[in-house]
């Protein structure tokens, strides 16, 4: 038996980034987020003898994992079996581009499907949260939120609400970056001096984004996600020692992007703890930008996506 489950990753467009609980992934700050489609981590599951985790066909190291499992068996009643979890990823794994989302929500849709119990939305994303905070997202389609201090997201909007809706990721570099976002949250919130400025701050521009996107405003929504990343790079730069993920075609994207807004484009950016530059916009939009991005900044792979479904899992003998 061996359950499964699919789960595309979730971008934030207003930022969660540090926790309340470091033990349990309670956020500091609250998030708006999408869910995409055709980005997504297969995620099989099967009972064993011990723990074992592959991405990719790649062994991993099973301390990351081994905190995850042990609550999912204690949460699903499962003993002390070991789990044998296969992943892959159809996009690049552990560099920005918001894998960890995607990958722990399916672990945890995998593992529930195998155990056979039939959880609500609710309990499944509170589960997923236990191994990433943004792997509660995925667990919705289409636009969700995240409350600083809650224990689950929830859905906000479904996929079809905003039809018109696009995210160009602009694929920087395809490597694991050096420092892990968890690493990366906890520095933030030790040593920089405006972290605690950035958890004040964020209630406001979360609920203006809201509201925002209910009325589907692509010029109030888009310079709220591109505030909302540039203050939580802010407490990254001013962190002891500083984090600072980008790299010069970054920097260029966002510059070629301020320029093609005074052209006329409805493309706002925003960025995640990784090289990656992340632009959302309308579709009619997208040929023409990308076309636009490729000759200003050449030489990167670009990735479209919309609004998708959420967690999909299931059971096969």
């Amino acid at each position: 038996m061996t359950g499964w489950a699919v789960a595309g990753p979730s971008l934030a467009l207003i930022k969660y980034w540090g926790k309340s609980s470091s033990a349990d992934n309670t956020p500091a700050t609250g998030s708006l987020a999408v869910t995409l489609a055709g980005l997504e981590s297969r995620t099989e599951a099967a009972f064993d003898t011990r723990d074992s985790v592959v991405v990719n066909d790649e062994p991993q190291p099973l301390a990351r994992f081994t905190p995850f499992l042990d609550n999912l068996r204690r949460e699903l009643s499962l003993g002390d079996q070991g789990l044998a979890v296969v992943s892959t990823n159809n996009f690049p794994t552990a560099a920005g581009l918001a894998s960890s989302s995607s990958g722990f929500a399916a672990l945890a849709g995998a593992v529930a499907a195998l155990s056979g119990s039939s959880l609500s939305r609710p309990r499944l994303s509170a589960l997923a949260r236990q191994g990433s905070g943004s792997a509660t997202r995925p667990v919705y389609g289409g636009f969700t939120v995240f409350d600083a201090g809650a224990t689950a997201a929830e859905p906000e909007h479904d996929e079809a609400f905003w039809p018109e809706f696009r995210v160009v990721l602009c694929v920087v570099r395809e490597g694991a970056k050096a420092t892990s976002s968890r690493t990366g949250m906890e520095s933030s919130r030790l040593t920089s001096p405006y972290y605690g400025r950035w958890v004040e701050t964020s209630p406001e521009v979360l609920a203006e984004a809201r509201q925002a996107l209910t009325h589907r405003d692509w010029g109030r929504l888009g310079p709220l996600v591109r505030q909302s990343y540039l203050r939580m790079f802010g407490t990254m730069f001013s962190a002891e020692p500083p984090l600072i993920y980008w790299q010069p075609e970054s920097v260029a994207l966002i510059h070629a992007l301020a320029e093609l807004r005074a052209e006329g484009y409805q493309a706002w950016e925003t960025m995640d703890a990784g090289p990656q530059v992340k632009v959302f916009c309308p579709a009619d939009q997208v040929r023409k930008l990308v076309a636009e991005l490729d000759r200003r900044v050449p030489g990167l792979r670009y990735l479209t996506a919309e609004p998708g479904p959420g967690l999909r899992t299931g059971r096969k003998e």
